[in-house]
């Protein structure tokens, strides 16, 4: 009881915010705060159903032989990175059988000092500062016509929160836990060498990922259940300023992954594995990963895909191979998505 009392006095800031967004969460979720079906659904069907319609595709690709050779070469593309993936996995699994060690290790992870609440404290800053965003954008709404764009008010929430998220976990990890920015996965040593992993690793995790989408596309055929679009998507679907698609681009390419790399494997997964272990750290952060990040029909691939960044970090002990797997996937969606966007008719 005492060490109850103790705590709630302690971190009485961070429970009253826990108390706001909670309240806050629940009267936007009440009536009228449903969130509308994503309006590009539609579009994003249309583009599937003319790819299955050979006839359709035929006629679009005679008009447009420029996007024909773009898509024959990403075609080629995709199915050489499938097999360069069967390759290594293969060499992989004859290292694993011959029982080989397969040592890339840059640093070793120790123990850190932050917990679990800690990271509980990121998120509750994190929601806190969100809807903190939105209320003073609804303020300011009729100044600003811009802030009414969805799109535009969705980056820059995305840009200013990511910027915090950074700032918080060093706030939190370097200077009230006195740990080195290493214990967070960051560094420079090893870092070409590091890179060349995180190819490799990806390369690895295609065939689970192209495995895991070929099923779920069965089952939505079957089930003819049509997901909702995420917003990134939506914005690169509908947007055509050249500038603001740019920016959008490199975020969610290259600035995007960094961050969420060290959150989740940096932070979260290092104050996991002191209570769960290294298995156990790598389930939850890529369930939670997973979940934050996609519609129920995309959970299982990018759970895959987080598996093989914990995995990386925990055998590498840095952030650069697993921040290189991210970028790397994060840029073939974007690229993919634009190639869909030509595609649509």
């Amino acid at each position: 009881m005492v060490n109850l009392t103790t705590f709630l006095r302690k971190e009485r800031l961070y429970i009253l915010l826990l108390i706001f967004v909670v309240l806050l969460t629940v009267l936007m979720a009440g009536p009228g705060g449903e969130e509308p079906k994503a309006k590009g659904a539609d579009s994003i069907a249309k583009v599937e159903k003319e790819l299955v319609d050979k006839a359709a595709m035929e006629r679009l690709f005679s008009e447009n032989r420029t996007l024909a050779v773009i898509f024959n070469l990403v075609t080629l593309l995709i199915l050489a990175v499938i097999l360069l993936g069967l390759i290594v996995d293969g060499m992989l699994g004859s290292m694993v059988l011959s029982r080989k060690k397969i040592d890339i290790e840059t640093h070793r992870l120790d123990r850190v000092n932050w917990n679990l609440w800690d990271v509980a404290k990121i998120a509750i800053l994190f929601l806190f500062f969100g809807y903190m965003l939105v209320l003073i954008e609804s303020a300011f709404a009729r100044q600003f016509p811009i802030i009414k764009d969805d799109n535009f008010r969705m980056m820059l929430n995305s840009s200013i929160l990511d910027m915090l998220t950074i700032v918080f976990i060093i706030e939190l990890a370097v200077v009230q836990h006195r740990e080195r920015l290493i214990s967070l996965g960051i560094s420079t040593r090893n870092f070409l060498r590091n890179i060349f992993y995180g190819v490799v690793g990806y390369l690895a995790a295609v065939p689970a990922l192209v495995i895991a989408l070929i099923a779920i596309a069965a089952i939505i055929n079957i089930t003819k259940y049509m997901p909702e679009n995420q917003p990134i998507v939506e914005l690169f679907m509908k947007e055509e300023n050249a500038a603001f698609l740019m920016y959008s681009s490199l975020f969610a390419a290259f600035v995007g992954p960094f961050i969420e790399e060290l959150f989740f494997r940096g932070f979260m997964y290092a104050a996991l594995r002191k209570y769960a272990g290294v298995f156990g750290a790598m389930v939850v952060t890529s369930a939670v990963f997973a979940a934050l990040h996609t519609h129920v029909v995309g959970f299982v691939p990018i759970m895959i895909l987080g598996m093989a960044l914990a995995y990386l970090y925990e055998k590498t002990g840095t952030l650069v191979a697993p921040i290189t797997v991210h970028m790397i996937h994060n840029f073939s969606m974007v690229l993919f998505v634009f190639l869909l966007k030509q595609l649509r008719v």
